[in-house]
């Protein structure tokens, strides 16, 4: 092993672990190593090591509901949705009611957030109205996070309100190239999000084998800059019948590459990482979530009435345990206790720690 990048890892863990970030010459030193070297193996245990830091040991599972498969006229190139591909045949959408039983389903699985992901039209009113009977329906202390359209200020606000915790926005790599998206009004909706007591959840997303470590190391930057809770990254699926179709996809090994990378250049300041198309490998690489999926997905053409791939809540329990991560809600909302006491007074008192109110992963922000 090259014992100057062994001594450059070391000093991003170090730094990251008393809740510093790196600048982007460091970021593009660490994105440019091979990924099937020894020193990116020892990046990557050194980026696990990190991950039980910064979140205390817990690890989450997101139960993804796609409330509804209809076609989009925004004609994302990586999107199954777009119109333009003629792919959604028929509408499919989830009424309240099947939204609450797979709510309560996940939530007896042992889920810890619930998200809710709609298309990019989807009337985030509805949603929000729904939140309260979901809230009353399934009692417990598990988040609800949104992945839905542009949002306002005041959206933010209502949604926080209704009883989300949490909202998914990103700036997509190559927004107004591949998507016709104006990366202003991105910024705009993750400014409402951030700026209000939502959570904000966010990625480095859809990676493919073209985004060079210029284009991902300036991502995590300005994601940085607006102060994320979590960051994750995700590989574009190069659905038949999009634009991408038939193109080389980014191969597991630079994906968990690009995993550690990010989990030790973020440091503390950031809770949690994760990798999505899920992978057991990824909780050894800096990853302390994993995401189990239902319904519509931009990244299929069909509407996935069991979960997407065949990844269960019970497989991702399993190897988060055997990771050594602890399965729960990584700083739970107070609002929702769960059995109706406060959450850090439920279960094992050794497994709820109250964060240290001085130390960087503590509360929404760093």
């Amino acid at each position: 092993m090259n014992q100057e990048t062994k001594a450059l890892i070391d000093r991003v863990f170090d730094e990251g672990a008393r809740g510093a970030s790196q600048p982007r010459e460091v970021i593009i030193a660490l994105l440019e190593l091979d990924p099937a070297s020894e020193e990116v193996a020892y990046l990557k245990r050194r980026a696990a090591e990190l991950a039980h830091i910064a979140t205390g040991n817990s690890a989450s599972i997101a139960g993804a509901i796609g409330v509804d498969l209809c076609s989009c006229d925004m004609n994302c190139k990586f999107c199954s949705f777009g119109t333009a591909w003629g792919l959604v045949e028929e509408d499919v959408i989830y009424s309240k009611e099947e939204i609450i039983e797979l709510v309560r389903e996940y939530v007896e699985a042992g889920v810890t957030t619930i998200t809710l992901r709609s298309t990019e039209f989807y009337d985030l009113n509805v949603l929000s109205e729904w939140l309260a009977d979901i809230r009353a329906a399934v009692p417990g202390s598990y988040l609800i996070n949104l992945n839905v359209g542009e949002m306002s200020p005041a959206m933010a606000e209502a949604a926080y309100q209704a009883g989300a915790t949490s909202a998914y926005h990103v700036v997509r790599m190559r927004e107004g190239i591949d998507t016709p998206f104006d990366v202003r009004l991105r910024w705009q909706t993750i400014d409402a999000i951030s700026n209000s007591p939502l959570r904000w959840i966010t990625c480095v997303e859809p990676l493919g084998v073209e985004h060079t470590n210029d284009e991902i190391a300036d991502r995590i930057l300005e994601n940085l800059a607006h102060r994320p809770y979590t960051m994750s990254v995700m590989a574009r699926v190069n659905v038949p019948g999009t634009p991408f179709e038939g193109m080389e996809a980014i191969s597991e090994e630079r994906m968990l590459h690009l995993l550690a990378t990010l989990r030790l250049v973020v440091g503390t300041k950031v809770r949690s990482c994760g990798m999505h198309p899920a992978t057991p490998a990824a909780l050894y690489a800096g990853a302390s979530s994993f995401t189990v999926e239902r319904g519509a997905n931009p990244r299929d053409t069909t509407f996935n009435e069991e979960v997407w791939r065949g990844f269960t809540v019970e497989e991702a329990k399993a190897l988060i345990e055997e990771a050594g991560f602890v399965c729960r809600s990584e700083n739970p909302d107070p609002r929702f206790p769960a059995e109706g006491k406060p959450w850090w007074k439920v279960g094992d008192p050794a497994d709820y720690v109250m964060p240290d109110p001085t130390g960087p992963c503590c509360g929404r922000r760093s």
